[in-house]
């Protein structure tokens, strides 16, 4: 089980006053960034308007990090409206992500003790090819998905563009990037089918890359500001959390701090730019669909001489602590098993692991009816349903 992580640096970051932006449906319809004035238990409750929502993010946060006046207009948000009113903080489309004008870069096995539940290996990275959903309401995995599986996560969204051949300096970075919750659903399922016994295997894309797997926000807060603050704290890490209510109340699966972070967030730019040196712009990780078969990239080209850049917008997610529903096999055990049904190991433990599902063990993968409340200090918390699976998935509020 998860050590329980101190909520003293959460209450720090609550009272530090950190310029927070969101972005939400405005009482007329339309969708705008705001700064989050008051907010209870991770939630946004009175928001003031920034500016539209296709403004630049850099330029939002440059008007998010001045006082609000006193005659500033505030909106209320109650907790019954947070569905339909409070979006994923940053918009990054479908179609930018399959005509890849925009990327997401999700790490894999960042945190020492994730990566021995999932049965060791190194950090690695992979395209997450899903636009962010909104932090409240619920996920609804495709049809036929038994296997589903949380990672709360620490995500960041740039704010200019970067080079990867010029990497910027720490400060530069941090100035010029907002982090927020994630949380990186995924298919298990489809990740064992296409497993070795060696991780990390090729199915990560498509496991992860399905409509609605990304649930983000609730807000963000530039890093120069939530890292300055969280050092006034006397803090190294941001505790991050997950809880799953299967009827009885939340139960905490996931709770560690991004202290233990193998790959510090700006070194997974450093990160990218190596994985393009030396295997390509794009992942062998393939993504299938009944029509084609594609490998997203992990940064945009704009021709083959021209270096890879992150654009504006884009987001890293920079991986999950231990905690999360599926487990490494004990390969003794399943090879045995396996061979006594004339299976192999990954096939058997795969079966092994749908039976599970489906007998509705607690604490195991979520299921329809399910709750899940992620949240990070400083940066709020979501909270979503599960749905049963082939449920038309949840639009974002604010989408078009």
């Amino acid at each position: 089980m998860p050590q329980p992580v101190a909520a003293g640096a959460g209450r720090c970051l609550d009272a530090a006053g950190l310029p927070r932006v969101a972005r939400v449906v405005g009482p007329g319809g339309e969708a705008v960034y705001v700064s989050v004035v008051e907010a209870r238990d991770g939630a946004p409750t009175s928001v003031s308007p920034l500016a539209p929502a296709d403004t630049p993010l850099a330029e939002v946060f440059e008007r998010a990090s001045g006082p609000i006046g006193l005659d500033a207009e505030v909106w209320r948000i109650g907790e019954g409206e947070r569905r339909d009113r409070v979006c994923a903080p940053v918009s990054v489309p479908q179609k930018t992500l399959h005509d890849e004008s925009a990327v997401i870069v999700a790490a894999g096995l960042n945190y020492a003790a994730h990566a021995d539940e999932a049965g060791g290996g190194d950090v690695f990275l992979f395209p997450k090819p899903v636009e962010p959903s909104a932090p409240y309401g619920f996920v609804a995995p495709p049809d036929g998905v038994v296997l589903l599986d949380y990672e709360v996560e620490l995500a960041y969204v740039l704010l200019e563009a970067i080079d990867l051949s010029n990497r910027p300096s720490l400060d530069h970075f941090l100035a010029n990037a907002a982090f927020f919750v994630a949380n990186d659903i995924t298919d298990r399922e489809a990740l064992l089918r296409r497993i070795g016994l060696a991780p990390p295997g090729t199915g990560f894309v498509e496991a992860k890359g399905q409509p609605n797997f990304l649930p983000a926000g609730p807000w963000m807060v530039r890093g120069s500001e939530l890292f300055e603050a969280l050092e006034r704290c006397g803090e190294t890490g941001l505790g991050i959390r997950l809880a799953v209510d299967e009827g009885d109340g939340f139960v905490e699966r996931q709770s560690a701090t991004t202290a233990a972070m193998i790959v510090k967030p700006i070194d997974l730019l450093e990160k990218i730019a190596t994985q393009i040196q030396s295997e390509g712009l794009r992942t062998h990780m393939p993504f299938e669909t009944r029509d084609e078969t594609r490998h997203y990239p992990f940064a945009v080209q704009s021709s083959p001489q021209s270096p890879p850049m992150l654009p504006a917008g884009t987001i890293v997610v920079t991986g999950t602590p231990e905690g999360v529903a599926m487990q490494a096999p004990d390969i003794l055990g399943v090879t045995w098993r396996g061979l006594l049904r004339l299976r192999g190991p990954i096939d058997q433990f795969r079966l092994e692991q749908v039976a599970r599902a489906k007998s509705a063990e607690p604490g195991g993968y979520l299921a329809p009816g399910d709750r899940v409340r992620a949240s990070i200090d400083g940066l709020g918390a979501q909270e979503f349903d599960i749905h049963p699976p082939g449920t038309p998935i949840q639009q974002d509020p604010c989408g078009e």
